[in-house]
């Protein structure tokens, strides 16, 4: 899922926002889909088109008509002689819900609102206020297929290109839409580590921060001009005092609530390269003392 972050106007990164979102607008028909977030985050979709998604209908078709032919020679073949007619009937219906309304609703409520065949078309099932498809949304989409299917889904198809997001019934009814999956690489900004002072051994305890946390770090900060200052403050804020709190600091405390950012950065500095330079400090100490006269080498 692609999304855009509406900024500020004096943000740097704010020039190459060609047409910025502006709420209460007509939407114009396309394939471009935009939502607001009650926090004011303009997230932007690209519509999945009925071809598109036809075609990952015929990839979880094939899919599931591969599964019903599993099942039936591993399973209800056998118990074909063990069962009367009525029950095996009974069976098969059963089976035939789960293999097509199941096989859906699953999928989508615990892959992320993506089957097997919109999973390769890039394709994904989300809510039409842009957050992700939970169980009864999807369950009742899926519901609602067995009218969308009719003429070979061409109530499905006609109801697409008749509404503005390329809803079938089953959108509509549920609520949901279906969009492409789109990468975006938000540009960075390199951390210039030798204009930062990494934090004095004696104000911190023995805590190290996971890998995981300088990674956090290294890419908050490379993407610190995306946001605003307010917003980069606030963010950088409530990583910055629980990190304070680990590391047990007792330097200045206006480093922590005033400039986080700064501190993060500290952090960062020290404890990336910290093996680094006790390596190199064991190194030197070596050659150090294999220098020093009056010493004799064995081998």
């Amino acid at each position: 899922m692609a999304s855009t972050i509406t900024l500020d106007e004096t943000s740097p990164a704010a020039d190459d926002v060609a047409e910025p979102f502006i709420p209460g607008n007509r939407e114009i028909l396309g394939l471009e889909m935009q939502v607001e977030t009650p926090e004011n985050v303009v997230l932007s979709y690209q519509l999945a088109g009925p071809s598109q998604r036809y075609v990952a209908y015929l990839i979880d078709f094939l899919i599931r008509t591969m599964m019903l032919v599993a099942i039936f020679m591993f399973f209800i073949a056998p118990l074909m002689e063990l069962l009367m007619p009525g029950a095996m009937l009974g069976l098969f219906l059963v089976i035939m819900f789960l293999n097509t309304w199941g096989y859906y609703t699953i999928s989508e409520t615990f892959f992320k609102g993506k089957s097997i065949g919109k999973h390769a078309c890039g394709l994904r099932v989300i809510r039409e206020g842009g957050y992700p498809i939970t169980f009864w949304p999807s369950l009742l989409r899926n519901l609602a297929r067995s009218a969308d299917s009719i003429i070979f889904y061409g109530v499905g198809i006609t109801s697409m290109l008749m509404t503005r997001r390329f809803q079938r019934l089953g959108d509509l009814l549920a609520g949901t839409v279906v969009v492409q999956e789109r990468s975006l690489e938000l540009p960075r900004k390199p951390i210039i580590l030798n204009k930062i002072k990494p934090l004095d051994k004696n104000e911190i305890g023995s805590f190290l921060p996971r890998d995981e946390v300088l990674s956090l770090i290294d890419e908050f900060i490379g993407r610190r001009h995306v946001l605003t200052y307010e917003r980069g403050h606030a963010l950088a804020a409530q990583l910055a005092k629980r990190l304070a709190k680990r590391l047990h600091y007792s330097g200045d405390e206006k480093k922590v609530s005033q400039y986080p950012m700064a501190f993060l950065a500290s952090v960062y500095k020290t404890f990336s390269f910290s093996q680094d330079q006790e390596e190199q400090e064991l190194v030197d100490e070596y050659n150090k003392r294999s220098e020093m006269p009056g010493e004799e080498t064995y081998e």
